[in-house]
């Protein structure tokens, strides 16, 4: 009897440890880079510069902004 109960009491430490047991990321610890944002010349939204669609020389949103202005 007492070998089930260790067995139990073990078999609880496990599950525990699978889905509580896990280190969440703080928000400092985040694993995106800071990107440089640029304003939309047509709408001002800003969007990061890796999405941006730049056109004569000025950021866009979009390839819908950038055929509007």
């Amino acid at each position: 009897m007492l070998y089930k109960i260790i067995l139990f009491a073990i078999l609880i430490c496990l599950v525990y440890i699978l889905f509580f047991g896990k280190k969440r990321k703080s928000r400092n610890e985040s694993t995106t880079e800071d990107e440089l944002m640029v304003e939309c010349a047509t709408c001002k939204m800003f969007i990061g510069v890796s999405e941006a669609v730049k056109k004569r020389g000025q950021y866009f949103c979009s390839q819908k902004c950038a055929k509007a202005k």
